[in-house]
């Protein structure tokens, strides 16, 4: 029921602002056993090219601020479709952002701490303006 609500609220939104420039971004925090670390990954609806396209804009925007900002490092987010309620039932481009296991020590330190946390808001911000522009 919540999802439902949540979609609605999204697509009442969407109705509102025709026309416009429009994403349904849905960031979640997986919770995997405690063992297990992830990369920042994405998932769009398997009918949208548009989804598609910007999950890749967005891993790749990840890809290379952990390139410059942790070299040898090594980044493994990956793209992909999932059948997801609210990333299937929205009207504008979905995507659905995993930025990590909550269970996870180092995964953690992405979200307690203020910076890390600053890092990600950035780079999405940073991969979501690049979508923009590459969508006019």
């Amino acid at each position: 029921r919540r999802l439902k609500q949540r979609t609605d609220a999204v697509n009442n939104l969407y109705r509102k602002h025709k026309g416009q420039f429009q994403r349904m971004i849905s960031i979640h925090l997986d919770s995997r056993s405690h063992g297990e670390n992830i990369d920042v990954f994405y998932y769009h609806d398997e009918r949208s090219e548009k989804g598609k396209k910007a999950a890749k804009i967005l891993q790749n925007t990840f890809q290379e601020k952990y390139d410059t900002h942790q070299p040898g490092r090594g980044y493994k987010g990956t793209v992909s479709s999932r059948n997801l309620y609210v990333v299937r039932n929205t009207i504008p481009v979905a995507i659905y952002i995993e930025l990590g296991n909550i269970n996870h020590q180092r995964d953690q330190q992405r979200f307690i701490l203020p910076n890390n946390r600053q890092a990600l808001a950035n780079w999405l911000t940073e991969g979501l303006i690049t979508d923009f522009k590459t969508n006019k």
